[in-house]
C-alpha cells in the first residue's frame, strides 16, 4: 500500500510543481522515456509478483496504461501520465535488500524537501521533484528504506508540448464548425426533438442540445461562414451532475463569474460560469446545497467556436 501511495504522490507532484531538471535514471532506465520493452530486454520478464530480485535490491516498475479516457478530459489541466504512451515507464520502486546507509549516498540535501512519514517515527522522505527522485529513510538507523524514481518536470513538459490536444472544444469527437449534423447523429442517434437549426438528444448520462448553421452568412459579425448543417454549438447537460473538482480545471484558462439566480425560486443555489474564450468552453456550475452551500456541481458544459476559428466568422459587406 505504501508503494502504491508513494507512486501516486510522485505522479501528482511532478504534474503540479514548477521546477526543471533532467530525470534520474536507474541502471539506464529513465521514467517517461524508457518502456516496458526496454526493461524486459535488459532484465527479462518479471517474477510472479511483478518485480525483479536483483543483487542487493528488489525492483518493480509502474507502466503507463496509454492515453486516459473520459469525455471531459480535455477541459482539465494536462497531465503527462495521461499523455504518456502505453507501456512507458512511469515510476521505479527500488527497495534495498541489505542495509544501505543514507550517508553513503552523499546527497546534497539542500536540493531535497524533507517530509516526515507518519505514523512511523524517525522515518522521512527526501524528495527532489525537479529531478524526479525520492528517498524514504530511517534517520535513527541511517538507513535507506526505498527509493522512488519518477519523471522530471522537464520531461513532463516536453511530452505535454508534443501530445496535448489541439482542440479542447471537442466532446466525443464532435467539434463546433468542423462536425456536421450527420456526425452528431452518428454519435448520439436520432434527435428527440428537431427544429430547423436546433435539435435535442438524450443519452444514458446527458441531455444534449445542438445548434446548426443555416448556411447563410447572416448577421455579419455574429454568424459563421460555414455550410448548412455544420455544428455551431453543443450544450451538454450531464445527468447526474458531478463535482467541479473532478474536472481538474487549469485555473489560468478560465474566468469565473457568478450569475444571478431566478428570483421566483425560494432559497436558490448559487450559480457560476467558467469561461475559456480561447478554447471555446463555458462551464456552468451551481452550489450543491440551496442558498449557496456545499461544493460546486457541474450542470452544463457548452462547446463553442474557439478563438482560432475567428477567420470563419461572417464579415460585413465592403
Amino acid at each position: 500500500m505504501r508503494q502504491a501511495l508513494s507512486a501516486g504522490l510522485m505522479l501528482l507532484a511532478y504534474a503540479l510543481l514548477p521546477q526543471t531538471a533532467l530525470a534520474k535514471d536507474w541502471r539506464g532506465i529513465v521514467p517517461l522515456k524508457s518502456t516496458r520493452a526496454d526493461v524486459e530486454r535488459r532484465f527479462g520478464k518479471p517474477d510472479e509478483w511483478g518485480g525483479y530480485n536483483l543483487k542487493n535490491e528488489r525492483v518493480s516498475f509502474n507502466y503507463g496504461d496509454g492515453p486516459c479516457k473520459g469525455v471531459y478530459l480535455k477541459l482539465g489541466s494536462d497531465n503527462c501520465k495521461c499523455l504518456a504512451p502505453e507501456d512507458a515507464v512511469m515510476s521505479i520502486f527500488v527497495e534495498p535488500t541489505g542495509k544501505q546507509k543514507v550517508s553513503d549516498l552523499r546527497l546534497d540535501l539542500t536540493k531535497f524537501t524533507r517530509t516526515p512519514i507518519r505514523p512511523f517515527p524517525h522515518t522521512f522522505e527526501y524528495n527532489n521533484i525537479a529531478e524526479g527522485i525520492a528517498y524514504t529513510v530511517d534517520e535513527s538507523e541511517n538507513e535507506v528504506m526505498h527509493i522512488d524514481y519518477y519523471p522530471s518536470e522537464a520531461d513532463c513538459k516536453d511530452i505535454i508540448s508534443k501530445r496535448a490536444p489541439e482542440k479542447r472544444n471537442s466532446w466525443r469527437g464532435l467539434v463546433p464548425l468542423i462536425s456536421k449534423r450527420a456526425d452528431v447523429e452518428r454519435v448520439l442517434g436520432s434527435p428527440n426533438r428537431d427544429w430547423t437549426t436546433q435539435a435535442t438528444y438524450e443519452t444514458d448520462y446527458e441531455s444534449v442540445v445542438a445548434t446548426y448553421s443555416t448556411g447563410v452568412c447572416d448577421p455579419p459579425g455574429r454568424g459563421w461562414n460555414v455550410p448548412k448543417g455544420t455544428l455551431l454549438e453543443l450544450v451538454v447537460n450531464p445527468n447526474p451532475s458531478f463535482f467541479l473538482k473532478e474536472l481538474h480545471l487549469e485555473s489560468s484558462w478560465y474566468v469565473r463569474s457568478e450569475i444571478s439566480p431566478y428570483p421566483e425560486i425560494e432559497n436558490p443555489p448559487k450559480v457560476w460560469i467558467y469561461s475559456d474564450k480561447k478554447n471555446g468552453i463555458t462551464i456552468r456550475t451551481q452550489s450543491s446545497v440551496g442558498g449557496g452551500g456545499g461544493e460546486e456541481l457541474v450542470v452544463g458544459i457548452t462547446y463553442l467556436p474557439a478563438q482560432r476559428d475567428e477567420k470563419l466568422r461572417c464579415r460585413a459587406a465592403p
